[in-house]
Protein backbone atom coordinates (compact mmCIF):
# COMPACT_ATOMS: atom_id res chain seq x y z
CA UNK A 1 0.00 0.00 0.00
CA UNK A 2 1.35 3.61 -0.73
CA UNK A 3 -1.52 5.99 0.25
CA UNK A 4 -0.03 9.12 -0.98
CA UNK A 5 0.25 7.47 -4.70
CA UNK A 6 -2.48 7.81 -7.36
CA UNK A 7 -3.88 4.48 -7.54
CA UNK A 8 -5.72 3.44 -10.81
CA UNK A 9 -6.30 -0.66 -9.66
CA UNK A 10 -9.97 -0.72 -10.75
CA UNK A 11 -10.78 -3.72 -8.52
CA UNK A 12 -10.44 -1.34 -5.21
CA UNK A 13 -14.06 0.40 -6.38
CA UNK A 14 -17.24 -0.51 -5.51
CA UNK A 15 -18.61 -3.32 -8.19
CA UNK A 16 -21.72 -1.15 -9.02
CA UNK A 17 -19.39 1.46 -9.93
CA UNK A 18 -16.75 -0.25 -11.55
CA UNK A 19 -19.45 -1.95 -13.70
CA UNK A 20 -20.16 1.57 -14.59
CA UNK A 21 -17.25 3.15 -15.47
CA UNK A 22 -16.22 0.73 -17.39
CA UNK A 23 -19.21 0.72 -20.15
CA UNK A 24 -18.14 4.47 -20.03
CA UNK A 25 -14.46 3.60 -20.94
CA UNK A 26 -15.26 0.61 -23.24
CA UNK A 27 -17.41 3.12 -25.23
CA UNK A 28 -14.92 6.01 -25.30
CA UNK A 29 -12.21 3.13 -26.59
CA UNK A 30 -14.93 2.44 -29.36
CA UNK A 31 -15.95 5.69 -30.17
CA UNK A 32 -11.59 5.98 -30.57
CA UNK A 33 -11.46 8.89 -27.50
CA UNK A 34 -8.36 8.39 -25.40
CA UNK A 35 -9.82 8.33 -22.21
CA UNK A 36 -8.20 6.25 -19.10
CA UNK A 37 -8.53 5.84 -15.67
CA UNK A 38 -6.14 8.49 -13.88
CA UNK A 39 -7.15 7.65 -10.51
CA UNK A 40 -9.76 5.55 -8.58
CA UNK A 41 -9.68 4.91 -5.56
CA UNK A 42 -7.58 7.99 -3.08
CA UNK A 43 -6.50 7.00 0.22
CA UNK A 44 -7.25 9.76 2.88
CA UNK A 45 -3.88 10.17 3.37
CA UNK A 46 -3.51 11.14 -0.29
CA UNK A 47 -6.85 12.81 -0.14
CA UNK A 48 -4.97 15.17 2.65
CA UNK A 49 -2.13 16.04 1.27
CA UNK A 50 -3.99 16.69 -2.41
CA UNK A 51 -6.14 19.48 0.09
CA UNK A 52 -3.52 21.05 1.63
CA UNK A 53 -2.03 21.82 -1.74
CA UNK A 54 -2.81 25.49 -2.52
CA UNK A 55 -3.70 26.18 1.30
CA UNK A 56 -1.06 25.19 3.36
CA UNK A 57 1.53 23.61 0.39
CA UNK A 58 3.01 25.73 -2.55
CA UNK A 59 0.55 24.92 -5.67
CA UNK A 60 -2.80 25.40 -7.04
CA UNK A 61 -6.11 24.19 -5.30
CA UNK A 62 -6.88 20.77 -6.83
CA UNK A 63 -9.49 19.45 -4.18
CA UNK A 64 -12.33 21.48 -2.35
CA UNK A 65 -12.70 17.55 -0.28
CA UNK A 66 -11.09 16.83 2.74
CA UNK A 67 -10.42 13.09 3.73
CA UNK A 68 -13.76 10.99 3.80
CA UNK A 69 -15.56 13.66 2.09
CA UNK A 70 -14.42 12.69 -1.21
CA UNK A 71 -16.19 9.88 -3.31
CA UNK A 72 -12.85 8.43 -4.25
CA UNK A 73 -12.04 7.36 -0.91
CA UNK A 74 -15.09 4.88 -0.57
CA UNK A 75 -14.30 3.91 -4.34
CA UNK A 76 -17.28 4.97 -5.52
CA UNK A 77 -15.53 8.23 -7.29
CA UNK A 78 -13.00 8.71 -10.50
CA UNK A 79 -10.60 10.67 -12.30
CA UNK A 80 -10.86 9.76 -16.91
CA UNK A 81 -8.22 11.50 -18.02
CA UNK A 82 -6.84 12.25 -21.83
CA UNK A 83 -4.11 9.57 -22.31
CA UNK A 84 -3.04 10.91 -25.90
CA UNK A 85 0.79 10.20 -28.07
CA UNK A 86 1.83 8.53 -24.88
CA UNK A 87 1.01 11.62 -22.15
CA UNK A 88 -1.91 12.56 -19.91
CA UNK A 89 -3.83 15.70 -20.88
CA UNK A 90 -6.54 17.80 -18.90
CA UNK A 91 -7.02 20.11 -21.86
CA UNK A 92 -10.06 20.56 -21.79
CA UNK A 93 -10.10 23.44 -24.91
CA UNK A 94 -10.39 23.59 -28.19
CA UNK A 95 -10.87 20.00 -30.24
CA UNK A 96 -10.75 17.99 -27.16
CA UNK A 97 -14.13 19.86 -25.54
CA UNK A 98 -16.37 17.49 -27.08
CA UNK A 99 -14.15 14.56 -26.14
CA UNK A 100 -14.82 15.33 -22.55
CA UNK A 101 -18.61 17.02 -23.00
CA UNK A 102 -19.18 12.81 -25.25
CA UNK A 103 -17.18 11.31 -22.08
CA UNK A 104 -19.64 13.12 -19.35
CA UNK A 105 -22.64 12.37 -21.74
CA UNK A 106 -21.89 8.95 -21.45
CA UNK A 107 -20.79 8.90 -17.66
CA UNK A 108 -24.86 10.12 -17.57
CA UNK A 109 -26.06 7.22 -19.50
CA UNK A 110 -24.23 4.55 -17.22
CA UNK A 111 -25.72 6.01 -13.80
CA UNK A 112 -22.84 8.20 -12.94
CA UNK A 113 -22.84 12.02 -12.13
CA UNK A 114 -19.96 14.47 -13.30
CA UNK A 115 -19.12 17.56 -11.32
CA UNK A 116 -19.73 20.63 -12.63
CA UNK A 117 -16.59 22.55 -11.10
CA UNK A 118 -14.16 19.17 -12.26
CA UNK A 119 -14.52 17.53 -15.87
CA UNK A 120 -12.23 14.57 -15.26
CA UNK A 121 -14.52 13.34 -12.36
CA UNK A 122 -17.28 11.10 -12.32
CA UNK A 123 -19.10 9.67 -9.49
CA UNK A 124 -21.99 7.29 -8.92
CA UNK A 125 -25.30 9.07 -9.07
CA UNK A 126 -28.15 9.62 -6.67
CA UNK A 127 -25.38 9.02 -3.47
CA UNK A 128 -24.42 11.66 -0.69
CA UNK A 129 -21.00 12.17 1.16
CA UNK A 130 -23.37 12.57 4.24
CA UNK A 131 -24.48 8.97 4.16
CA UNK A 132 -20.89 7.62 3.66
CA UNK A 133 -19.79 9.60 6.54
CA UNK A 134 -22.52 7.83 8.76
CA UNK A 135 -21.65 4.49 7.42
CA UNK A 136 -24.49 4.33 4.87
CA UNK A 137 -22.87 2.76 1.77
CA UNK A 138 -24.64 1.50 -1.76
CA UNK A 139 -25.60 -2.14 -1.73
CA UNK A 140 -23.93 -4.12 -3.79
CA UNK A 141 -20.67 -4.07 -2.51
CA UNK A 142 -18.47 -7.49 -2.40
CA UNK A 143 -16.21 -8.71 0.08
CA UNK A 144 -12.81 -7.02 -1.83
CA UNK A 145 -14.59 -3.67 -1.84
CA UNK A 146 -15.87 -4.41 1.70
CA UNK A 147 -13.02 -5.37 3.70
CA UNK A 148 -10.72 -3.03 1.69
CA UNK A 149 -12.82 0.07 2.83
CA UNK A 150 -12.82 -1.41 6.67
CA UNK A 151 -8.87 -1.90 6.55
CA UNK A 152 -8.13 2.11 5.09
CA UNK A 153 -10.32 3.09 7.49
CA UNK A 154 -9.12 0.88 10.68
CA UNK A 155 -6.09 2.50 9.80
CA UNK A 156 -6.61 5.95 9.61
CA UNK A 157 -5.39 8.41 12.04
CA UNK A 158 -6.14 11.73 10.72
CA UNK A 159 -8.71 14.40 10.78
CA UNK A 160 -11.30 14.44 10.01
CA UNK A 161 -12.37 11.34 11.50
CA UNK A 162 -12.77 8.13 9.32
CA UNK A 163 -16.66 7.04 8.98
CA UNK A 164 -17.68 3.80 10.17
CA UNK A 165 -17.26 0.29 8.06
CA UNK A 166 -19.16 -1.18 5.75
CA UNK A 167 -20.37 -4.55 6.94
CA UNK A 168 -18.47 -7.90 6.22
CA UNK A 169 -19.51 -10.96 6.06
CA UNK A 170 -18.40 -13.11 8.34
CA UNK A 171 -17.02 -16.03 7.26
CA UNK A 172 -17.74 -19.68 8.77
CA UNK A 173 -14.98 -21.40 10.51
CA UNK A 174 -13.37 -24.03 8.66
Amino acid sequence: MQPLRVNRDPTLLHPTFRRALTQVLDQLKAEQIPFLLFEGFRYPERQADLYAQGRTKPGAIVTRALPWRSYHQFGLGADLVLFDNGAWSWDTAGPRAPWWARMQALGREAGLAPLDFEKPHLQLAGLSSNDFADGVYPPAGDDDWSEHLAAVIAGWKGEPPAPPPPAIAVRPAL
